[in-house]
């Protein structure tokens, strides 16, 4: 067989074991990314399904700091339902706490009354009226206090949540940082391989034409 014949037929088959070499690695990057991105699409489901199941346990902390909120700026005039705060209020002074406390009050003010004999005097119905009033003015500004504390309840589950889900967006970014990373050293892989595999089949051919 001549040389150049020899040349062309070993040259040729090379080709082809080069083309069918590049198709294989290609086939290989191709599944090798599919895989990467069903991962990173696995991990992003994830992600945002625990973030769903903690914004359901922290929501109703804020809810309830957004309407201890809107009482406060009711009470003080600053917007909201003044109406329905005061009614509120009306409540917490019927509630069997507030009650018990202002009874004690009385009787203990009644008792120094009638152990002075004055229990039906003017003095101690007066000193009835300025106990009962601020009882009153203390008993509104703990009810104050206490809707602050449930703000501030309100206002730690909210950021808890903003933690969460920044935790979130960094845990996605960073599953799709990844894929993109492993289908660019797919993509590499499969133009350096092919080129290889190309070039070496096409080396085996020359060596084998002159051998």
């Amino acid at each position: 067989m001549a040389i150049g014949t020899a040349m062309a037929i070993g040259l040729g088959a090379s080709a082809l074991g080069g083309v069918m070499s590049a198709k294989s690695a290609k086939k290989g990057a191709k599944t090798a990314a599919a895989t990467s991105q069903q991962v990173a699409n696995d991990n992003n489901a994830l992600a945002t399904n625990m973030y769903s199941q903690n914004a359901q346990r922290l929501d109703p902390y804020g809810a309830r700091g957004n309407a201890a909120g809107g009482q406060i700026n009711a009470l003080l005039g600053l917007g909201g339902d003044p109406q329905a705060a005061q009614n509120a209020f009306n409540q917490y002074q019927g509630s069997t706490g507030y009650q018990f406390r202002l009874g004690e009050g009385m009787n203990a003010l009644n008792s120094g009354y009638a152990g002075s004999g004055l229990l039906q005097s003017g003095a101690a119905m007066k000193g009835a009226v300025e106990y009962g009033q601020g009882f009153a003015s203390n008993e509104f500004g703990n009810y104050m206090n206490m809707l602050g504390n449930q703000q501030n309840a309100g206002l730690a589950g909210a950021s808890a949540l903003a933690g969460v889900g920044q935790n979130m967006v960094g845990q996605v970014t960073a599953n799709n940082n990844a894929n993109g990373t492993n289908q660019a050293n797919a993509a590499l892989y499969r133009s350096q391989n092919g080129i290889g595999n190309s070039l070496g089949m096409i080396g085996g051919g020359l060596m084998g034409a002159f051998s």
